[in-house]
């Protein structure tokens, strides 16, 4: 059981059980969560982008289709809180682009899985059509995807992550020492209190002030 006599009577304890409690906190709150969801896109929402944060870890990402083929999704999973633009089929993984997969899950399921570095940071979650992602390379069945985007639903999965962004962290205390008004003599206490728990440092200050004290104003 912990000894609380110990943490009123020595600071470098405090300050240590004090770090202890608020790395606990930070890990609750950035436990990995799971979800599931419907997206839907067309040829007005060509695709859907999903914010969510992770402490680090391992997670796994599935899209799978609503209704059977040619119903196709393509999951794209980046390091931030935006991504600009469309990463078509030529694109290359790298840099914040950090997944991307289209029939991994078996089927036409889209699935990526992986682990990612400790630290709490966001991460974006995008979800599109093969025939949206595909149309500068391919034609479907003979018009251009970038005309003929089909109206698709999937059910996205996630674990690993949580929705939303990652919460900023809480800010460190600031002490104040009181230090007008002070004469010299309190102002020395005032930092010995803090720094001399065997009063050695005290026993000193009061010699010197014994001796010298009418001198020091």
């Amino acid at each position: 059981m912990l000894n609380l006599n110990i943490l009123k009577k020595k600071k470098p304890v405090r300050i240590f059980a004090m770090f202890l409690g608020v790395l606990a906190a930070s890990t609750i709150c950035v436990n990995p969560a799971s979800a599931d969801e419907t997206v839907s896109v067309n040829g007005t929402t060509l695709y859907r982008d999903f914010q969510v944060y992770s402490g680090g870890g391992s997670y796994v990402i599935t899209a799978v289709p609503i209704g059977g083929s040619p119903v196709d999704p393509v999951v794209h999973l980046y390091r931030g809180t935006s991504r600009a633009g469309y990463d078509f089929y030529s694109a290359t993984v790298s840099g914040d682009f950090l997944a991307r997969d289209d029939d991994g899950g078996g089927g036409l399921t889209a699935y990526l899985s992986g682990t990612l570095g400790s630290g709490l940071d966001n991460y974006v979650i995008r979800v599109s059509s093969f025939a949206y992602w595909a149309s500068q390379v391919y034609t479907y069945p003979a018009l251009p995807y970038t005309t003929a985007t089909p109206t698709e639903s999937y059910t996205l999965s996630y674990t690993g992550f949580s929705s939303g962004t990652a919460p900023a962290p809480a800010p460190a205390p600031v002490y104040v020492r009181q230090t007008s008004n002070l004469t010299f003599a309190q102002s020395l206490y005032a930092s010995d209190t803090l720094s001399d728990e065997d009063g050695e440092l005290r026993k000193t200050v009061d010699q010197i002030m014994n001796k010298y004290g009418s001198l020091i104003k």
